[in-house]
């Protein structure tokens, strides 16, 4: 049967190269979509719950911080979570891996499943996942998975409806880089689409966060076109029931690449409609792995740059709507980047994030970068686990607490102005007393809301509006001023 379904695909493929058939049309992206404000959880790493299953002993990441985290630990955040002006929380991967092929380590992460239908028993039962998914969405809330559908760590069993995985070794459309994974498809399509819609069905998780998401673009055909179509006909017809939760199908695939890459990878044939944005993140927190640059270099050009619409950034469509972050779990956190000798450390970090509570699209919070958490000094953990670090829902001291306030602020302020999430940007940089200002204008032309975004180089009084004169902008701690 796999071989048959290859020979389809092929003779399609084929077809469409020589009748010149066009590519799927870009369906537009919704504006939920655009809304997310979205927190990342390392569920292992983030925090234990007595009151819950045990968790991991091991895991990579630094020596002496949380392995153990859990389910209700999760639950015991998500006042903080929504408090911070997130809408939605991300969690790496829940579904059983306790006997992965491995060992612990590897099983901790998630990232290498036994068992897609399954709650891990590490991290809780199928009772502390409902719990969890309900607290959420009783505080507005959604709930995204975290979705490894091109490689496994030694599923053996059928899905409830009797699918198999194909799990033929393979090499992704994007080759050595992509690497290679044991999901092939067209083979396991069907099983993959009952993972997708599954626990929407169930439990009622609104969207997936794809990780290595180009392992399923292969053989000259991009998988997530039927599995997206899978995912957004079950959120329909939970709709047209009257389920609130479960619509969302939001779906944001993990890809390294730049938008060309991306362009002819996961967004191809309209598999995909959103994806990470690390050619972003680099350009303005610098790079993943490499905590020497923090970005920005080219000063308040790249806030434009980043501001404007994603064709202008080299992305086939402005339907298309890549997710900014400034860090994840796969490297070095966002304090990282600057010194806190500096007397503008936290400054510079407020910067960082009042471009994503200014941006256009989906954006992603990593759980600890509120309270400016940091990789320096701890030991045992590679470049690539580094920030791992244990979950916390206090600040440290005065300063940390300054900076949560401060992201809280403008992120409930994106949460409650279309025009920071959805807006058109128009963009007046000058100099005032000596400072490099740059006001970015976000207008929501379904609304009239109209919001101004102040970044400047020190400190400086400026008159934007009627009605906003007086207007006091400290350096590298932009301010936000709704207009009308």
């Amino acid at each position: 049967m796999n071989f048959f379904r290859r020979l389809r695909f092929g003779i399609l493929a084929l077809l469409a190269v020589v009748c010149g058939k066009a590519q799927n049309p870009v369906p537009q992206s919704p504006d939920e979509h655009k809304a997310l404000t979205i927190y990342q959880i390392m569920v292992a790493s983030f925090i234990h719950d007595p009151a819950g299953a045990p968790g991991y002993t091991a895991m990579w990441g630094p020596d002496g911080h949380t392995k153990n985290g859990n389910l209700l630990g999760v639950v015991s955040a998500l006042d903080h979570i929504k408090n911070l002006g997130a809408n939605a929380i991300w969690l790496t991967p829940v579904f059983d891996s306790s006997k992965a092929q491995g060992g612990e380590k590897l099983q901790a992460t998630g990232y290498f499943t036994n068992n897609f239908f399954a709650i891990d028993p590490h991290f809780g039962t199928e009772e502390d996942f409902r719990l969890l998914v309900d607290e959420a969405h009783k505080r507005g809330l959604y709930v995204i998975l975290d979705g490894v559908f091109g490689h496994h760590g030694g599923v053996e069993q059928p899905s409830p409806s009797g699918y198999t995985l194909d799990c033929t070794i393979t090499e992704s459309d994007r080759g050595k880089q992509g690497g290679t994974g044991n999901i092939s498809y067209p083979g396991s399509l069907d099983y993959i689409k009952e993972v997708a819609t599954f626990w929407m069905d169930k439990y009622g998780i609104d969207g997936w966060r794809l990780d290595q998401a180009y392992q399923a673009t292969q053989g000259g055909h991009n998988y997530w076109t039927e599995i997206r179509g899978a995912v957004e006909k079950l959120a329909a017809e939970r709709k047209q029931r009257g389920e609130q939760w479960g619509t969302l199908a939001y779906m944001v695939g993990e890809d390294w690449g730049n938008a060309e890459t991306i362009n002819k990878g996961v967004f191809s044939d309209a598999g995909l409609l959103s994806a990470f944005d690390f050619e972003g993140k680099e350009l303005i927190s610098g790079p993943m792995q490499d905590p020497a640059e923090s970005g920005l270099d080219n000063g308040w050009e790249d806030v434009v740059k980043i501001l404007s619409s994603p064709t202008a950034r080299g992305y086939a469509h402005d339907n298309f709507i890549p997710n900014l972050f400034l860090t994840n779990h796969d490297g070095y956190r966002l304090a990282d980047h600057f010194d806190p000798a500096d007397s503008l450390y936290y400054n510079q970090i407020k910067t960082r994030n009042a471009i994503l509570a200014a941006y256009s699209g989906p954006i992603t919070l990593y759980y600890g970068d509120e309270y400016a958490d940091s990789t320096r000094g701890v030991k045992g953990a590679q470049k690539d686990n580094i920030a791992r670090t244990s979950g916390h829902l206090e600040p440290n001291n005065p300063e940390e607490a300054d900076l949560c306030r401060y992201i809280s602020r403008i992120m409930n302020m994106r949460r409650n102005n279309p025009a920071l999430w959805r807006g058109d940007a128009s963009f007046d940089r000058f100099e005032k007393d000596g400072a490099d200002v740059l006001v970015v204008t976000k207008t929501d032309m379904s609304t009239g809301n109209k919001v101004a975004v102040i970044f400047s180089t020190s400190n400086v009084v400026l008159d934007i509006a009627p009605g906003a004169s007086d207007v006091h902008v400290e350096a590298y701690v932009p301010e936000f001023i709704k207009l009308q």
